[in-house]
């Protein structure tokens, strides 16, 4: 039990980005072949923990793959790399296609087997450019077609719903209200965040006390790219100001003072925490078929924002999306507009408007 007490405290200690870091090396370590080492070491200051160790997960899993055909990977040296043809990369798509997870299949979209493609190209690309492969199998295999179209959110108002069921509206059981009234300032902060401001879940459970700054009414997400300062409305002000009342008041687990939303053990608060309240919300209010998740707000909050704005650099700089992951969704509504802004244009318009404007 000391043991136990001791790690978990240790732990606590470590950052996410040490965690993360930590958990890559030991799958690199005990699931990969030792050449495997030599990509990740290039890349160690290059990328960030987080995709450092999303690397990791999908090269893991193309390792496991090849451990069940004729690869063993314990012995696999560098030169059985030119072994690996794009045939065995075919089947590895597929194998990927029709995996199962606890006995139920697990069904992969085109987004995620491009990006496994992506990983795997960028692995083996790295040994060629060094001379140790004479090609990149990767070129002669076909990228999964992928839909054009922005990822489906939620609609608004089911949004708009859900937040007034969750600050205002109570559960079905006596037990359920009690936790929901323990809870109720923070989820309708959470909830209001990811509506109003578009923030993703994990910028949620990054968020410090010191982040907010409520005299100007704007906090600082951290966890982009480079720090964003972001306004937001009267509205979210007061909703933060309820929960941030109650939050100082509060004694925090060791290591976690600076955290903004805790759980209720006083510790901050996780992704997979944020995505099962909204999950348990949603269900009760619309069924489970229609549970709305933090990626549809999100998605919902992109997509008005680019109608609005009709501008990938604007939505970007809102969203903390980069460009060319805005552009893989909205390209084709960007010619649309390109082909289109021309035929509103006629003068007439605006100087009727010019002359409402002095008018008022």
């Amino acid at each position: 039990m000391v043991i136990v007490a001791f790690y978990n405290l240790s732990m606590d200690k470590l950052s996410k980005d040490q965690i993360q870091l930590n958990k890559a090396n030991r799958m690199i370590d005990e699931h990969m072949p030792e050449f495997a080492r030599r990509f990740f070491n290039d890349k160690k200051y290059t990328f960030k923990a987080s995709s450092y160790y999303a690397y990791a997960l999908d090269l893991n899993e193309f390792f496991d793959y090849l451990g069940t055909t004729s690869f063993t990977i314990n012995s696999m040296k560098l030169s059985d790399l030119s072994k690996i043809s794009p045939e065995v990369i075919e089947e590895y798509v597929e194998y990927v296609r029709s995996a199962t997870v606890k006995g139920k299949p697990k069904v992969s979209s085109g987004y995620t087997l491009k990006r496994k493609l992506c990983v795997l190209s960028s692995f083996f690309d790295y040994y060629f450019q060094k001379g140790f492969i004479i090609y990149n199998p990767l070129l002669k295999v076909n990228r999964p077609i992928t839909s054009p179209n922005p990822p489906p959110g939620s609609d608004m108002q089911d949004n708009l719903k859900l937040l007034e069921y969750v600050s205002k509206g109570n559960l079905p059981s006596d037990g359920m209200i009690r936790y929901q009234n323990k809870l109720r300032s923070r989820d309708t902060a959470i909830l209001t965040l990811i509506i109003g401001i578009g923030m993703k879940s994990s910028e949620c459970v990054d968020l410090n006390i010191t982040d907010i700054d409520m005299e100007h009414n704007c906090l600082t997400i951290r966890s982009r790219r480079k720090p964003n300062k972001v306004y937001f409305s009267q509205y979210i002000a007061e909703t933060l100001s309820v929960y941030l009342s109650e939050r100082l008041e509060m004694i925090t687990f060791y290591g976690h003072d600076d955290a903004l939303f805790l759980s209720l053990q006083m510790k901050r608060l996780g992704v997979r925490s944020i995505e099962k309240l909204l999950k348990k919300y949603s269900s009760l209010l619309f069924g489970d078929e229609n549970a709305i998740r933090a990626r549809d707000m999100r998605n919902a909050f992109k997509k008005n924002t680019f109608t609005q704005a009709k501008n990938i650099f604007i939505t970007s700089e809102i969203t903390g999306n980069a460009t060319t992951t805005l552009l893989r969704s909205y390209a084709p509504y960007l010619e649309y507009y390109e082909t289109e802004k021309g035929k509103d244009f006629d003068p007439k318009k605006f100087y009727i408007k010019e002359a409402q404007n002095e008018v008022q």
